[in-house]
């Protein structure tokens, strides 16, 4: 009786302490559904691009606790997020750099991104802050210039000294954005001087913004990003897209000269709207017009098309005087350009098309 008693002790924990703790575990558990600040979520480990739910996605059910109330001077303020242990245990995915999918009080979907973890005894709790900008930024790798987009928290700062020395003065840039994203393959693109445009989309021009800090957490698991503010670019930034260093040049470059082939002006490749076909898009089409009686009408003989574009990179179907291109969905591409020639009898046309984003 007495050795059956131990074990039944023992079960409930080896001292009092750890029996108390298991009993406010299991008390929790218990009236978890019944909380009030209990919501469903999802949480999403990102290593490219932006979250996404999928269908096969796990719906968790976390306590939502504020950890601070709002004050209108100060930044967003902080979320404690909480899940059952069996939860944590279960899910690699809950950790420091995920992101959470919350619905609001009208039923909107929201994203937050885990900041850091309370390693209290006890309720463990995990800070969130709500994303509230998707970041976009060009990189460069082998020589193939890429768009990545990524949600981050933004944060204010303020009286921060870049360090930069000039003239034996320091250079003192008041204003100062900080960025707080999760460490993955995009982020670890961004490097020291970056340019980002993070403003109202209708401000025109944008204000555009460059890194001057970059500092990793100690788990490595976020990294925040300080950025100075910057001149607008026109020659290179797209305040429409929101990205800066989108084009490489306001320059477009030149057509190729054509040797020891007569060239005509009685030729016109015809299009709708602009030379350009967008990266993952839908089919584009030209029509070669030939000059007969002073008006350009549908060439009728065979017409040789040639492209001096990535063949692995754009499609085309020619039939007679139409070609219909279309480029993959490759941002690396946006804003190279390539070039159309059709051959006609004895004459020659070309036109520059440029690649865009949808």
């Amino acid at each position: 009786m007495l050795n059956s008693y131990k074990l039944r002790m023992n079960s409930l924990g080896s001292y009092e302490g750890e029996a108390r703790r298991r009993n406010s575990q299991k008390i929790m558990d218990a009236s978890w559904m019944r909380d009030a600040s209990t919501k469903p979520v999802y949480v999403k480990w990102v290593d490219k691009g932006l979250p996404v739910i999928e269908d096969d996605d796990p719906v968790l059910y976390a306590k939502f606790n504020v950890k601070s109330y709002h004050n209108i001077t100060g930044d967003e303020i902080a979320y404690l997020l909480q899940f059952r242990h069996e939860d944590i245990k279960n899910n690699p995915d809950i950790k420091v750099g995920s992101y959470v999918q919350i619905n609001n009080e009208i039923d909107e979907p929201e994203w937050w991104i885990i900041t850091h973890l309370d390693d209290r005894t006890q309720f463990r709790q995990f800070s969130i802050l709500k994303c509230l900008w998707t970041y976009k930024w060009v990189s460069i790798k082998d020589g193939h210039r890429i768009i990545h987009e990524c949600l981050g928290a933004p944060r204010n700062q303020s009286s921060y000294n870049s360090g930069e020395w000039l003239d034996y003065t320091f250079s003192v840039p008041e204003n100062q954005h900080i960025a707080m994203l999760p460490t993955n393959d995009d982020t670890r693109t961004i490097l020291y001087g970056n340019r980002f445009l993070i403003s109202d989309p209708k401000r025109k021009p944008a204000i555009a913004w460059k890194v001057s800090k970059v500092m990793s957490s100690f788990n490595g698991a976020i990294t925040k990003f300080t950025m100075t503010q910057e001149q607008f670019n026109a020659t290179t930034d797209n305040d429409e897209l929101m990205i800066a260093n989108y084009y490489q040049s306001s320059v477009e470059p030149e057509l190729p000269e054509l040797e020891e082939t007569p060239t005509f002006s009685d030729l016109e490749i015809k299009y709708s709207g602009q030379p350009v076909v967008r990266a993952g898009g839908g089919y584009k089409k030209f029509t070669l017009k030939t000059l007969v009686d002073d008006k350009f009408v549908d060439a009728t003989g065979d017409v040789e098309w040639t492209i001096d574009g990535d063949p692995d990179k754009l499609q085309y179907i020619a039939d007679k005087n139409i070609i219909k291109i279309k480029c993959v969905n490759d941002y690396s591409l946006i804003g190279q350009t390539f070039t159309i020639t059709a051959k006609y009898e004895n004459s020659l046309k070309s036109i520059s098309v440029e690649v865009i984003s949808l």
